[in-house]
Order: C-alpha cells, then structure tokens, then sequence
C-alpha cells in the first residue's frame, strides 16, 4: 500500500474523514507548520495540499493552498469553525436538507450541489467541495431517540454528537449541553433532582456510553485511573473509533499524554473521565 502524506504513511492507513477534520482543527489553530509536516507530500513543489475523500453520500474534496500574497476575493463565504461542522456533519450522514438548512442559515449562498465552502487566512486559501451522489438513498435507519436534539434535527444522536458535547464541555458551556441533550419526556427530567445527560450510541466497532453532569460539591476529588483526560484527547480516540482505526493507533492516541491504558481494555473496554470547572464527563467505550 502507497501513502501520499506523511502521516499516513507513518501510521500505516489510508486518508480518511479523520484526517479532513484534523486538518481544519489544525487551521483552526492557525498550526500551518503542523499541517505541512503531517499533510504536505514528501515531493510537493509548493505549500499546496489536496484531499480527497469518499463518504456514504458525498465525495469531498478538501483543498489547502498557501499563496505569495493576501488574496481578496468573493467567494471566501465563510470560516474554518462552521468548515469543519458542515465536514462532521456529511461524515456523520446527516440528511442533504438539514445541512442546507445550516449552510443556509449562516447567510452563506452556496450551489445545492455541489456545496462548495471557501475561507481564506491571511495568504493562505482553504476550499471544501462536497458532490453528493444522488443515487444513494439518505434515510436513516437507526431509531430516533427524545432528546430535544433529535427531536428538533429528526435524526439520531451520532458521533457529530459527541464531538458537540466534548466542544461545548471545553468552552464551559453546559447550559448549552443539556438544552440540546436532555429528553424532551417532562416527567423524566422531573425525576432527576439536578440535570444529567446520560447518551449511548455504537460508533464504529465500540459501544460508546456517555454521562455529563454538574457537580453538587467544591470538595477535593480523586480523579479515577486513568487520569484526568483532556477534552481534545478524549476526542481524537472518538474519532480514531469512528474512522476504525488500529487499537494500536488508539493506543498510541492515550499514551502519548501519559494515560494509563492498555491494549488489553482497548481491545475490550476502557474509559476515559474528565472535571470541567463544575462538571464531570465520562465516556465508556466497549468494544462490540
């Protein structure tokens, strides 16, 4: 098997979506000399990558391109923020007409196929274009659950999902997780006596089990093994599970930040926990 970029090649896989949304992170963070070592091809003649990527309805192509000079033009209409949001979302096989909807209500004037997304940052040009193939059927199959989530996007709860939550978690936003993730049942949130998410879903070859809740006590807390996991770990392993990567991969994804996991529970189960200010995540991954 050939490899085109560098981080492929060393980690023995083929391109992915996980790769798309590792890269618009990294744009995110204006990390350019992280990208073109991960991302720019050991035989590239200019600071120029290209992606390409074929999902369950659309093949997206993913273009980065650093120019000599700042480039104005019209058809940058948006950020790498929502860039990365609307990849999450064809990744996940969200419905053709609820990503419209998002693209549309950001004001943004985009063909309805292909959806082409364009941003620039300084000299640097970044082009997201998704053909959906029309053939394929989008309807989902998986049962729709009640939380206010699923009732207002007609969907069930998936990996993009999750990411939102471990998003909202980092920018200390919880007021904003359980509006979204509570059940829509009244009498079910007027059982629990403080709010409380609690989620399961399979992504890729795991059962993943989510909680979230607020902490009631300011008290001294003894962070269970295998440590405190930061939000963008915890991330990177949903989506190496997502995309079905090697438990090696994954492993190497805990270990890296000193996390006391072994390929034994990555083969079969393992947790990863994390106190966010007043609140506490966990997520249990099983392998199926």
């Amino acid at each position: 098997m050939s490899f085109l970029f560098p981080v492929c090649e060393r980690e023995g896989r083929p391109l992915d979506g996980f790769d798309l949304i590792t890269l618009l992170g990294l744009v995110k963070e204006y990390n350019w000399q992280e990208i073109w070592r991960r991302y720019l091809p050991s035989d590239a003649r200019a600071e120029e990558i290209s992606m390409y990527v074929d999902s369950r309805f659309y093949f997206v192509e993913l273009h980065v391109q650093k120019m000599r000079r700042i480039i104005l033009s019209e058809k940058f209409n948006t950020n790498p923020f929502f860039m990365q949001q609307v990849v999450q979302r064809i990744l996940a096989s969200h419905d053709h007409e609820l990503i419209m909807g998002k693209i549309r209500g950001q004001g943004i004037d985009t063909g309805d196929n292909p959806i082409c997304l364009s941003c620039s940052l300084g000299n640097v040009i970044i082009d997201l274009i998704a053909n959906r193939n029309e053939t394929r059927a989008n309807q989902s199959v998986e049962p729709i659950g009640n939380t206010r989530m699923e009732t207002l996007e007609r969907r069930p709860l998936d990996v993009y999902d999750i990411s939102s939550i471990l998003y909202l978690c980092q920018q200390d936003l919880s007021d904003q997780i359980f509006s979204r993730y509570t059940l829509e049942d009244a009498q079910a949130n007027a059982d629990q006596t403080e709010p409380r998410i609690d989620l399961a879903l399979r992504i890729g070859d795991y059962r993943v089990s989510l909680q979230f809740y607020l902490l009631t006590s300011s008290g001294e807390r003894l962070v269970p093994s295998p440590g405190n996991a930061s939000v963008f770990t915890i991330n990177q392993v949903v989506q190496r599970i997502n995309f079905k990567h090697s438990e090696a991969l994954i492993l190497e994804e805990l270990n890296r930040v000193g996390l006391s996991v072994s390929m034994e529970q990555v083969a079969t189960s393992f947790h990863l926990c994390r106190y966010v200010n007043n609140t506490f995540l966990q997520l249990d991954f099983a392998r199926l």
